[in-house]
């Protein structure tokens, strides 16, 4: 490069310098500004090519259907309509488990099962007396209901009658668990823990299910669920007449 001396330079040069920087400042300043117009429209065309390919999807798939002879009303209704059924089915599910009672005619099935103390406790024992055979767990809140009722007949009723409670849950319902909701609720009668044997025996569907098994050792009336109108004053009805004879 060659040396100037800036004392002998004239103010041209100057000039000519200055307009050389400002030439060159614009010229990258106009590049950086290309640049993002370039990058912004790339962006806008990708978004118009992605709104064009939802667009023809949606078109596809109307056309498909209208081939089909299904149109999307039609679809509506019949997810409307599915969901119509299965809300049917679990309204008639739940009535069957609060449903009032259900007569059956025969033996009980003879078991022995441990309590929860420890001890072996035998159907076949209580011969000769009413026995009220319950079986529930824990987390049932229909359960905890009955709870107020059993108390009640077990201050009543005394040694006349017998009653049995079979945890169904063993595995979330641990002897620890179960001592303490005895704890919890006062329990004074046997909780015994039920095995898979014996709740597929009695065909145990639902919880609770209250057995009167009377002093024979037949089943005389089975409850599904628990309803506070109506099932204490039906089981205490049934519990008089098998204690008075009858069967």
């Amino acid at each position: 490069m060659e040396h100037v001396n800036t004392k002998d330079a004239s103010p041209l040069y100057f000039y000519r310098i200055i307009f050389k920087a400002y030439c060159s400042i614009s010229f990258l300043e106009m590049t950086r500004k290309k640049r993002v117009e370039s990058w912004r429209e790339k962006r806008r065309r990708a978004s118009i090519r992605y709104q064009r390919a939802i667009e023809a999807e949606r078109i596809r798939i109307d056309k498909r259907l209208k081939k089909r002879g299904m149109p999307r009303w039609k679809i509506l209704a019949l997810i409307l309509s599915l969901a119509c059924v299965v809300g049917a089915f679990a309204v008639w599910q739940w009535m069957q488990s609060t449903s009032t009672s259900e007569t059956r005619r025969f033996k009980a099935p003879q078991f022995t099962l441990m309590d929860i103390d420890g001890n072996r406790v035998s159907l076949k024992d209580f011969v000769g007396k009413v026995v009220v055979l319950v079986f529930f767990d824990t987390h049932c809140p229909p359960c905890i209901s009955e709870l107020s009722y059993l108390k009640s007949l077990h201050r009543r009723a005394g040694d006349k009658v017998v009653i049995l409670s079979v945890d169904v849950d063993p595995i979330h319902d641990t002897v620890e668990v179960l001592r303490r909701f005895r704890e919890e609720n006062r329990i004074s009668w046997p909780i015994l823990i039920g095995t898979s044997k014996v709740i597929n025996t009695y065909e145990i569907q639902y919880t609770p299910t209250t057995l009167l098994i009377d002093r024979n050792g037949f089943i005389y009336k089975g409850y599904i669920g628990w309803s506070v109108r109506s099932s204490p004053s039906r089981l205490d009805e049934d519990i008089n007449h098998l204690l008075e004879g009858g069967g």
